[in-house]
């Protein structure tokens, strides 16, 4: 009776609520522990956040208090996700959530409408990042980094072309951004387009899929594997094809080869 009138709750339900509240907040999981012989069931209610202490407090400076309060379990997780791995995709979200990738997309959108993520690529390739951490192989735009040693002298000098080393993947950003923004494209533009991303500076293939907006695998398979067979590009360690830091760069050809 007094559940029907409001005034008491169904047994155990109460117990439910607390986990559900503990979860949101992403505090450690209560715990709960029986004595038989005296017939007590104790329960710790730990009020520790699974997030560390830093990492939840460069969020809050992001989003704001007020609105971190009121972010959803699922919310804190992609933030954190995306704290920990510097940019993640809604295929990484996958591994460590059971929600719908709809679901998960539709939060991403949210995110990113608030301005709490960043939002790069297009279709498979889109992948998210907290705001202004949006990085790149900006090394390897650095005219001749491979003879950069560790030296003072030479990080002072690395830090010299840093700017226009970021004006130069802004051109190359511009430069892709017709591939990127649409979603089917001719091979050939597609491929006149990678030349001229190359045309200057060796690039990986991380680099090359983010600009533009593409799966790894696809523009190997698709068109640095055939490039590199018909002499359009060239490996910047050709000794060693599978070179961690293997990268691509346009070799010099006529124009009419490459029409």
């Amino acid at each position: 009776m007094f559940q029907m009138l409001g005034l008491g709750e169904k047994a155990g339900s109460g117990f439910q609520k607390i986990l559900r509240a503990w979860r949101e907040q992403q505090w450690f999981i209560p715990l709960v522990s029986e004595k038989l012989d005296l017939e007590i069931t104790s329960v710790a209610l730990p009020m520790v956040s699974l997030i560390p202490e830093n990492v939840e407090k460069e969020l809050r400076e992001i989003v704001g208090d007020d609105s971190y309060c009121s972010l959803t379990e699922l919310d804190r997780i992609i933030l954190v996700l995306a704290h920990g791995f510097g940019k993640i995709s809604n295929a990484d979200i996958q591994c460590y959530r059971k929600e719908h990738p709809r679901e998960i997309g539709e939060c991403l959108k949210h995110l990113v409408n608030n301005g709490w993520l960043e939002q790069f690529g297009r279709s498979r390739g889109t992948y998210y990042t907290l705001p202004n951490q949006h990085q790149s192989d900006l090394l390897l735009l650095f005219p001749n980094s491979e003879h950069y040693e560790s030296s003072s002298e030479h990080y002072e000098s690395s830090s010299e072309h840093y700017e226009s080393s970021s004006e130069h993947y802004k051109r190359l950003w511009e430069v892709a951004a017709p591939i990127r923004e649409k979603g089917r494209v001719n091979k050939s533009i597609v491929e006149k387009t990678i030349i001229a991303l190359c045309s200057e500076h060796y690039l990986q293939l991380r680099t090359l899929a983010e600009l533009l907006g593409r799966e790894s695998d696809s523009i190997r398979n698709h068109y640095i594997k055939p490039m590199l067979s018909h002499n359009l590009l060239e490996l910047k360690y050709p000794d060693q094809p599978n070179h961690p830091e293997q990268a691509y760069r346009t070799v010099s050809l006529p124009n009419d080869k490459l029409d």
